[in-house]
């Protein structure tokens, strides 16, 4: 009997097998799931949804659900290493903990002594809940040179929003009418989002799609989908700003007394008419207007951009033009509109202020030499506190405008920059490099010494989510090897370099006992040893119109159409008005005649976190190139068939795969594949002058097929 209870993982005394709960960091940051990890003789036999965890209740994804392989996985770093071979060799030795901390703050201090602490890079990817930490140990060494994976992910789409409203803004999808999801595709995406979309269909509502791919959204769930071509997306979203104009169905009581620079929009969006729009994006002028008719035709209906819209040359201005029909509607901090999002910890929104803005700039150096990016991409630095890394390899090749020679690698994936195996060349040009990760990278081949950091089974962490939740979890497993969590690292290091930051050296529990503060919990303690969920004391709902009452955080005080805040770089060539263009890249249309879309997520993989894990590489073996049928049968292409898709920096070969989800002349790839890097082959050079951001989802291509 009980090794049928053995067999079937069932918990109880008879088999030592017992329920310990954690949370899924996998993909985070947003809303966090979960875990009911099976556990016997401190190993994890079985993971499933934690059933009474508010965010995922007993549900998970596949991600989530292959998590015991994550953690177990024969990739983990279980050791501190050092380099013995050339750099990029992969040849290490074992040291000792001390032995490679000790290195790493001496060679870290050599460097800030000779050349100035803007000198060392301190990156962050994923996981992200040690970001304050690391952040904050940026500025006690000295320096504003701290980036993260998010300079190509998500801070384009938050300058957007606060470009324009002065705020985050969040879609309040449950309580619209009409949804239109804008180059969106929760189902996929965003788990928590995609559940919000099935119930407000199941309630009545009505979806628009509006997306070049043919997307499970679309398929799924649209009552309408429209398709322009790809990067057309901006004409139109100003034709149809300029229909609702003309039609006079604009809010003009809201624009009188909440917007600033109407005029100066009506007039630049007159010029985009019905017919322009048809022609550039191949849409009918009838659907345009037919989607535009039904997105006025009550107050609770909202409009969402995607991140992905942002992930092209002119992405910032195509999200902002997105966001400016909301407002000329005055669909804004209404029910089924949008409100503004207080984040609280990680990104976290907790319902109540944190302290972890006060955190990080307690210690914010002054005088001090500007981050990198700062002389290419200046809007950047008014709304993310953080350097923009897309110019990091130019600045490290050219030593301007001073030269970089030490990086601290937390999680640092290569593949998340334009030209990605040039970037990863170009690591050699550091003096120093100490990287901390899960899982041993090609970014750790490149490192003098390498760190191994805790899952987050391994470790307890602290979460805010649903606007009036904090959690705070405990280790459930013992580490595998000689593991330490991102946070000790860091808090050693500072001890090391002498930095006298007592805050940052009394470890995570202190620095989450600070930056919680305000959350009116009483006993911490008792919160991190229970492991469960609470509800934040003072946690309070937002109350509709609380936005729309106070000053704006924008120049004019108003939500902004004209933005003055980009007007202050009459030398870039910013617009202050969501203008639009067809920019591409220079690449010729006749030697690269398809447009590629990479990054479009899929279900089992988050970027390239995920793309070793066996079970979730089993549906989706290998990576492949997305071709329209009409177009693989011109160029004489069959299923599976082996082809080439170059562009003008290089070449992936790769399988193809004829599909009906992108329309003829685009093709789209997947971004995470070690064997087809899609964004090894994006230009450098194909960046937005307003975020920096790479153009991702935009940028010229030829297909060939392999000659056996």
């Amino acid at each position: 009997m009980n090794e049928q209870l053995l067999k079937a993982k069932i918990p109880g005394e008879e088999t030592g097998i017992e329920i310990r709960h954690s949370l899924c960091d996998i993909c985070m940051p947003g809303m966090p799931c979960g875990l009911d990890l099976y556990v016997k003789d401190d190993k994890i036999l079985k993971v499933e949804g934690w059933k009474e965890f508010p965010g995922n209740k007993g549900k998970l994804c596949v991600k989530g659900a292959a998590s015991r392989e994550y953690q177990y996985s024969s990739a983990r770093l279980t050791q501190p290493l050092k380099r013995i071979g050339e750099r990029g060799s992969g040849q290490f030795e074992p040291i000792s903990w001390d032995e490679a901390l000790d290195i790493c703050a001496e060679q870290f201090l050599k460097i800030k002594e000779q050349y100035g602490p803007e000198a060392v890079v301190w990156n962050c990817g994923y996981s992200k809940w040690y970001r304050p930490w690391l952040h904050r140990l940026t500025h006690s060494f000295g320096s504003l040179n701290y980036v993260t994976e998010s300079s190509t992910c998500h801070c384009a789409e938050v300058m957007s929003y606060n470009c324009v409203f002065g705020s985050y803004m969040r879609p309040q999808i449950p309580a619209a009418k009409v949804v239109i999801a804008w180059g969106s595709n929760p189902l996929v995406n965003k788990i928590n989002m995609g559940k919000n979309l099935m119930q407000f269909k199941e309630n009545g509502g009505t979806l628009v799609v509006i997306d070049p791919r043919l997307t499970q959204a679309a398929e799924k769930l649209s009552d309408i989908h429209l398709r322009p071509r790809i990067g057309t997306d901006g004409y139109m979203a100003n034709a149809m700003a300029n229909y609702i104009i003309e039609k006079g169905y604009i809010d003009q009581d809201f624009i009188d007394r909440y917007v600033h620079g109407f005029e100066a929009y009506k007039e630049m969006v007159s010029h985009y008419t019905l017919e322009l729009a048809e022609e550039k994006t191949g849409i009918p002028k009838e659907k345009i207007v037919e989607v535009a008719e039904l997105f006025v035709s009550a107050p609770n209906t909202l409009v969402f951009p995607g991140n992905g819209l942002t992930h092209r040359v002119d992405g910032f201005n195509l999200h902002r033009s997105v966001l400016s029909i909301m407002v000329i509607t005055g669909k804004v901090d209404r029910p089924g509109t949008y409100s503004p999002v207080q984040e609280t910890l990680c990104h976290g929104p907790g319902g109540f202020r944190g302290r972890e803005e006060e955190f990080i700039n307690d210690v914010k150096p002054k005088d001090c030499k500007p981050p990198i990016g700062k002389g290419h991409f200046p809007l950047w630095f008014d709304y993310i506190n953080e350097a923009q890394g897309t110019d990091l390899a130019r600045q490290l090749r050219t030593g301007d405008p001073y030269p970089l020679k030490g990086l601290a690698a937390f999680g640092m994936n290569y593949k998340m920059f334009p030209e990605s195996d040039a970037f990863l060349e170009s690591l050699k040009e550091f003096d120093f490099i100490m990287a901390t990760d899960i899982f041993h990278t090609k970014v750790c081949d490149m490192a003098d010494i390498v760190l191994p950091a805790k899952t987050f089974f391994e470790k307890g962490e602290a979460k805010c989510f649903s606007d009036r939740f904090v959690v705070w979890t405990k280790p459930a497993v013992p580490a595998v090897g000689d593991c330490r969590d991102d946070v000790e690292i860091i808090t050693e290091l500072a001890k090391r370099m002498r930095l006298n930051d007592e805050l940052l050296e009394a470890g995570y529990d202190a620095g989450i006992r600070y930056m919680l503060e305000g959350s009116g919990i009483t006993d911490f303690d008792a919160l991190h040893e229970s492991g469960e969920p609470i509800v934040a004391p003072n946690a309070k709902p937002y109350v509709p119109g609380s936005y729309l009452a106070s000053e704006k955080n924008t120049i004019s005080g108003k939500i902004e159409l004209y933005s003055e805040t980009i007007a202050k770089y009459p030398d870039y060539g910013l617009n202050p008005l969501p203008a639009c263009a067809e920019q591409q890249d220079d690449a010729d249309i006749q030697d690269y005649p398809f447009t590629i879309m990479t990054g479009a997520r899929i279900s089992n993989a988050i970027h390239s976190r995920t793309t070793g894990i066996s079970w979730l590489r089993s549906q989706s073996k290998d990576p492949v190139i997305k071709i329209n049928p009409k177009d693989a049968e011109q160029l004489g292409i069959k299923e599976d068939e082996m082809v080439f898709v170059i562009t003008e920096v290089g070449r992936i070969r790769l399988p193809a795969m004829l599909t009906e989800e992108y329309a003829e002349g685009e093709v789209g790839m997947y971004h995470g594949f070690d064997e087809a890097n899609a964004n090894s082959i994006l230009p450098e050079t194909l960046l937005d002058p307003y975020s920096g951001f790479p153009a991702f989802k935009q940028f010229r291509c030829r297909i060939e097929k392999e000659e056996v």
